[in-house]
């Protein structure tokens, strides 16, 4: 009875296509908010901040971390390459492809996404620097653990068996 109330007094806005990039079932809730702020443009980045008229420095300080796209690419089964928009990262990830299953891909550029925030934030707060192959590690494992989370759901059994195959 409360659904149907909602249902008739909110004002339903249009459908966005990337919002399947960013909500989906079996999704980690934290990770799709990150993905989903990051979709928006609304994480405090040097360049946002810069532009705030704060005192910061105007560049990345994660760019060079490029080799953690070439370890994760790898691991899905392609051959390694970079994203060099946005716009071409979520349309890899709304891709429909035999090489790897689209719940994986989703589940591997959340993990990513979110990741690559906290080594952002370790560097740039706490001078903490991690290397490409530990940012890796810790990817995989979000990543493992996610799929072992879910595997009695019909789109994750088998993903565990994908994610290991190249190894």
């Amino acid at each position: 009875m409360l659904w149907h109330t909602w249902e008739s007094i909110r004002n339903r806005a249009d459908h966005k296509p990337w919002t399947e990039n960013v909500w989906f079932k079996g999704c980690i809730p934290s990770h799709a908010f990150m993905m989903w702020m990051t979709h928006l443009d609304r994480l405090p980045t040097r360049s946002r901040t810069a532009s705030w008229g704060t005192q910061s420095i105007d560049i990345c300080c994660v760019c060079n971390i490029f080799q953690v796209w070439f370890l994760l690419t790898k691991r899905l089964g392609y051959s390694p390459f970079l994203f060099h928009t946005w716009t071409a990262f979520m349309e890899w990830l709304s891709l429909r492809d035999s090489v790897c299953p689209p719940t994986l891909r989703l589940l591997v550029g959340q993990a990513t996404i979110y990741t690559l925030w906290l080594e952002r934030n370790n560097r740039l707060h706490n001078s903490i620097f991690s290397t490409a192959p530990a940012t890796f590690k810790r990817i995989d494992r979000l990543v493992r653990n996610a799929i072992l989370a879910r595997r009695n759901r019909k789109k994750f059994r088998n993903l565990m068996l994908q994610w290991l195959t190249y190894d």
